[in-house]
């Protein structure tokens, strides 16, 4: 595979995900995160065991792996998007995402406290252009709001957090295993998330159903199809640009995921982006360019 195949995968995951997070933060407003995310992870949990039939990719597990993977689903897209997609009802997708993709900085603080890897100068300044981000997006809603909103930030940087986690996991269970398969892991993840749909609210099952068919045809195909572009293909995408790229370069394309979603939302809603996100996309880009 060539390396511009390689990288077009990883732009066509991250324009996937940002693109379907705008039908995502509609449906989380109209609902609950936790609904979307149902509607997500069991829209992608079908179209992965269906992938993973067709393409014989399906190889024997030891309980270890198996309970490891369950265990990334369960923090990964269960917890962290919950508490992702509650931030985007507030901060909007834009926003989050941009909050978001800073993720490969907080693994980089974890690998420095927990495995004693090395942290440099660069990554010590991108950690203070993330935090100026944080500061203008509060300053934002102090403006909006008069209140610092703190609670959204939580929300985003909680999620983000249990992300990373289940990104570590995942991560130990292709050690343990160099042969797995990507659909079959991403169904094994998908199980894991459904657990704790299921542990957070048990009733949530049987109400599901019954809210996604009184929609309108139009809105069922676009939320199933948001979770199917956002849930599936971007992860079927990304996981197989992550077998052949270079880590540090994917990092760098993630940064396309909240550029196109705050194009979107310019579009959408017919309006320039404000100073705030100008601002922040700034020291975002510095930021990133620091990571590099």
């Amino acid at each position: 595979m060539s390396s511009f195949e390689v990288y077009a995968l990883a732009i066509g995951a991250n324009l996937c995900y940002s693109s379907a997070s705008m039908v995502f933060t509609h449906y989380a407003k109209r609902f609950s995160s936790l609904w979307i995310n149902q509607v997500k992870v069991i829209t992608a949990f079908i179209a992965f065991i269906v992938a993973m039939v067709f393409s014989e990719q399906i190889i024997s597990l030891s309980p270890g792996v198996q309970g490891l993977l369950v265990l990334s689903g369960f923090t990964g897209m269960c917890l962290g998007d919950v508490l992702i997609y509650k931030a985007y009802t507030t901060l909007g997708p834009a926003r989050t995402l941009v909050l978001y993709s800073f993720q490969p900085l907080l693994l980089g603080i974890y690998g420095f406290i927990f495995l004693n890897q090395i942290f440099s100068i660069n990554q010590t300044f991108a950690v203070i252009c993330m935090l100026f981000c944080i500061f203008i997006f509060m300053l934002e809603r102090n403006k909006l709001t008069g209140q610092w909103d703190l609670q959204s930030f939580l929300w985003a940087f909680s999620g983000v957090t249990f992300d990373a986690i289940g990104v570590m996991i995942t991560r130990t269970a292709y050690e343990l295993n160099p042969d797995l398969q990507t659909f079959q892991v991403n169904t094994i993840r998908c199980i894991g998330a459904l657990v704790g749909f299921f542990l957070i609210s048990p009733k949530s099952y049987l109400t599901l159903p019954k809210d996604v068919w009184s929609l309108r045809k139009r809105e069922i195909s676009l939320v199933l199809g948001a979770g199917f572009c956002g849930c599936f293909l971007s992860l079927a995408l990304y996981l197989a640009a992550v077998k052949h790229a270079h880590v540090g370069t994917l990092t760098a394309i993630s940064i396309t995921g909240p550029i196109w979603v705050s194009l979107l939302e310019c579009l959408y809603y017919k309006r320039l982006p404000n100073k705030y996100l100008v601002g922040a996309f700034g020291f975002f880009l510095i930021g990133f360019f620091l990571m590099l």
